[in-house]
């Protein structure tokens, strides 16, 4: 994914003490929640790189903002995209990470639920929508190629809702440096571990080793093996894979020396000891594992043979259970099996009704985006939702836009001299607030027309005029500023005269005495 002028990948953010900005998927966070000093703490981590899964142990980082308790911004959950400014990056126990201070370094977060699909994301590279999101107080309004950043990076993690979901689970924040002995039912995300398992199948790549292990406990994070003979045969993803099948099988990449030494000393069907394991996420979202070489002691192996004939036991223990539970496929099952398969026609069927449903399911999930988008800036902005205005394909103008329209400013075609026009006629849609009206009091909107000072009327008009029926009208004059006013910016204000059909329109009442 390309960023944003002026912003850095997580990966490059290596020089302690540099100043970045940084944008990433939050996969962790603990707080807001007071600290030492005056200030709260928040707590995070986030990651920008899903793509690449060899590369993606460099892609995360963990970070601190401090801040009043009531300037931090509004954060939906995990999944949510973070623009982070003017942070300052800091070496902690091996990692960098990056520190944000109270009046430096902004936080801008746009909730997951609200960001659409690439596919749908026209209006907002045009500009005529924005994306939800809440900054921390001082915060610049992010800029519609940031916009799109966050709109394809939150597609590029769009496989991270389980992972994220377990995370979230711990009780604790958790540091990148903890080690611990455990299944593989308790691996979890962003942690170090050291496991026992079972190889069940090699591969080799670039200098590289890929293995597949298994300690007969499932971990439904990790990537599902279907059963070829008891599930249908488009979840079939390898249709050499020999089992286990379910969510049982850990990929653990290894590098360097651990990858030589894998190469020269390993088999199918050898029982191992992994120590000091990265447990991340896959290019697709699953959890895996990684072993890189040891900075310090480059020589050094984290991968060695399980010798221990009780470990060894109890891997063989739980095999058997899960032989014994899946069990085997009789000749009639098979029989049965085969007189159910539809026709190419019905799987024709099958496969048009299955993209109508998918197309259905895209377009109910923009527009429940579009509906939480509505009322989550609703909640934020405080406008009224009752008041709603006609003609919502057009683009809403700022007031600073009405006043500054450059359409003003015309050139003569002889001389080419400059000189602004009086007013052009022209039609806006705006999202404004009313902060003041003329007359002062609201009975005074309402004006009657045998009143000479507000209807005038002609000598002859007059003197015609036998105690007509008394009619009355609207008009009245707002002075409107924009409904969202730019944290750095100023409020821009403009007078509008409302007459008697646009009043009746907005009122939705007949001027009456």
């Amino acid at each position: 994914m390309q960023l944003p002028n002026g912003f850095t990948a997580i990966k490059d953010a290596t020089s302690a003490g540099q100043s970045v900005n940084l944008i990433g998927i939050l996969v962790a966070y603990d707080g807001p929640k007071s600290s030492k000093g005056l200030d709260h703490v928040l707590s995070f981590t986030i990651q920008d790189d899903f793509a690449d899964a060899s590369a993606s142990i460099y892609s995360s980082i963990n970070g601190r903002i401090f801040k009043p308790p009531n300037r931090f911004p509004k954060i939906s959950g995990l999944g949510d995209v973070v623009i982070l400014r003017n942070a300052k990056l800091k070496q902690w126990i091996g990692r960098m990470e990056c520190i944000g201070d109270r009046q430096f370094t902004h936080m801008t977060v746009f909730p997951s639920s609200m960001i659409p699909v690439p596919e749908l994301s026209h209006a907002y590279q045009a500009g005529s929508q924005k994306l939800p999101c809440d900054s921390s107080w001082g915060a610049s309004q992010p800029t519609i190629p940031e916009q799109m950043a966050v709109i394809h990076l939150k597609h590029a993690s769009s496989g991270l809702s389980q992972p994220i979901r377990q995370h979230a689970t711990t009780a604790a924040f958790k540091t990148q440096t903890g080690k611990k002995d455990c299944l593989i039912k308790d691996l979890q995300f962003n942690t170090f571990a050291n496991i026992r398992a079972q190889v069940v199948n090699i591969y080799h790549y670039q200098g590289q080793v890929d293995l597949k292990v298994t300690d007969y406990t499932p971990n439904d994070s990790m990537f599902y093996y279907a059963d070829p003979e008891k599930e249908d045969s488009y979840h079939i993803v390898d249709k050499h894979w020999k089992g286990p099948y379910g969510y049982l099988t850990l990929s653990v990449t290894l590098y360097e020396e651990n990858a030589n030494w894998a190469r020269e000393h390993l088999a199918i069907g050898d029982y191992v000891f992994i120590r000091n394991m990265r447990v991340k996420l896959s290019a697709r979202g699953k959890l895996e594992g990684a072993v890189h070489q040891d900075k310090v002691n480059k020589s050094q192996v984290d991968i060695r043979p399980l010798n221990s004939a009780s470990e060894i036991a109890e891997i063989d223990s739980r095999r058997k259970e899960y032989e014994n539970k899946r069990g085997g496929v009789t000749a009639f099952e098979k029989i049965q099996s085969e007189a159910k398969k539809p026709s190419a026609k019905t799987s024709h069927s099958k496969k048009s009704a299955k993209k109508e449903r998918l197309r259905a399911e895209k377009e109910a999930e923009q527009q429940e985006i579009e509906k939480k988008a509505r009322e989550w800036e609703v909640e934020r902005s405080g406008v009224n939702n009752n008041i709603r205005c006609a003609h919502v394909d057009m683009k809403s103008s700022t007031i600073s836009e009405i006043i500054h329209n450059p359409h003003l400013r015309v050139r003569t075609l002889e001389k080419c001299n400059d000189y602004e026009l009086p007013f052009v006629n022209c039609r806006y849609r705006s999202r404004v607030r009313v902060v003041d009206v003329f007359p002062p009091k609201l009975e005074l909107f309402a004006h009657s027309l045998n009143d000479p000072n507000w209807a005038k009327r002609s000598e002859k008009q007059r003197a015609d005029s036998t105690c007509p029926k008394e009619r009355w009208e609207w008009g009245f004059v707002l002075l409107l500023e924009d409904a969202e006013v730019p944290r750095d910016g100023v409020s821009e204000k403009l007078r509008v005269v409302v007459n008697d059909t646009s009043a009746q329109y907005l009122l939705k009442l007949n001027a009456q005495e």
